[in-house]
């Protein structure tokens, strides 16, 4: 079609104008990734790690050879000792016990019930070692990933060995993941059968710890990529995780330097919380997971000393001073 009598100036003035506004909507991913939401970083500190991060998720968004489509874009996060602190004991351990007795465990709660119960136990009972309520024990720097995640178009998800409804209890709130991209163990649930009836407990989780066939869902170690094909039916392409138990989704994830990434938290800050991952006396056992990382360039061991800037949301003290 023919238009003689529009000036060309306008019609270049107007496409660019729709260039723009394209590129800004990230469709022809004009814009590299740093510009997506780098700020959700600030917590970390400019080191080769970070830099690491940021490279590889702009690799994958930017239109080119590695770039990946956003309905591919999926993350993968462990919860205890990744997002949230998990010493001097798992935080669901320590809500479990607290409830462990002859009449007295959540075996015939609803799961309304128990996330309730969870929430109260999570926003209003302190944790030892630093005497804050476990919800301020959240990793700053890690949210922050979270965030940047999101902000270039992943879908994140938690994978955790914890019981999946105590996860659910705060994740939204805590981490802004919903509970519907939670993963994790479930203990074998049974429905009253009633209309708008409930679903209820029907299994103990810490007795599925020790027999997993009185789970629904053991979701540790072999169990976390069996979940994750599970829940999701994707492959994620990043990974993050902290210790032995998360070694399977690693597996999983890395399908090559290029198109994947792993991301383990090491804790050796004791001054700010705690050094335990790279100490198999403190640990318990070797780490599976950072002895790997040695072998492998997409596997970046991030120093929670060296790499956080700060580590929880408030100024934390713990007592007594953990360095000896």
């Amino acid at each position: 079609m023919n238009f003689p009598n529009i000036n060309r100036k306008i019609i270049t003035f107007f496409l660019s104008i729709l260039l723009s506004i394209f590129c800004l909507g990230g469709t022809l991913g004009c814009l590299p990734a740093h510009a997506a939401g780098e700020e959700y970083l600030d917590s970390w500190n400019q080191t080769d790690n970070k830099q690491a991060i940021v490279d590889f998720v702009q690799k994958i968004t930017t239109i080119g050879e590695d770039y990946i489509e956003p309905k591919n874009r999926i993350a993968v996060f462990d919860n205890d000792g990744t997002l949230w602190s998990e010493k001097p004991l798992y935080f669901p351990i320590k809500f479990e016990l607290e409830n462990l007795g002859p009449d007295k465990n959540f075996v015939g709660d609803t799961t309304d019930e128990y996330i309730q119960k969870a929430s109260d136990f999570v926003y209003h009972e302190n944790q030892e070692d630093f005497d804050v309520p476990y919800r301020e024990l959240v990793y700053e720097p890690v949210i922050g990933l979270v965030n940047y995640l999101k902000a270039n178009a992943f879908k994140v998800y938690i994978c955790s060995g914890g019981d999946i409804d105590f996860v659910r209890s705060f994740s939204d709130e805590a981490y802004g993941i919903p509970p519907e991209q939670v993963i994790g163990t479930a203990v074998q649930t049974i429905f009253d059968k009633e209309f708008g009836g409930n679903v209820k407990r029907d299994t103990n989780f810490l007795q599925g710890m020790l027999n997993h066939e009185d789970l629904a869902q053991y979701n540790d170690q072999e169990g976390k990529p069996v979940g994750i094909q599970n829940h999701i039916g994707k492959r994620p392409i990043i990974a993050v995780g902290n210790s032995s138990g998360d070694f399977e989704m690693f597996q999983y994830t890395d399908i090559g330097e290029d198109k994947s990434l792993i991301v383990l938290i090491n804790h050796n800050d004791c001054d700010r919380e705690y050094k335990y991952n790279d100490d198999p006396e403190v640990y318990g056992y070797d780490n599976e997971s950072l002895d790997e990382a040695q072998n492998r360039d997409n596997w970046i061991v991030v120093s929670m000393k060296d790499d956080f800037d700060t580590i929880f949301e408030a100024d934390l003290l713990r007592t007594p001073p953990v360095c000896n």
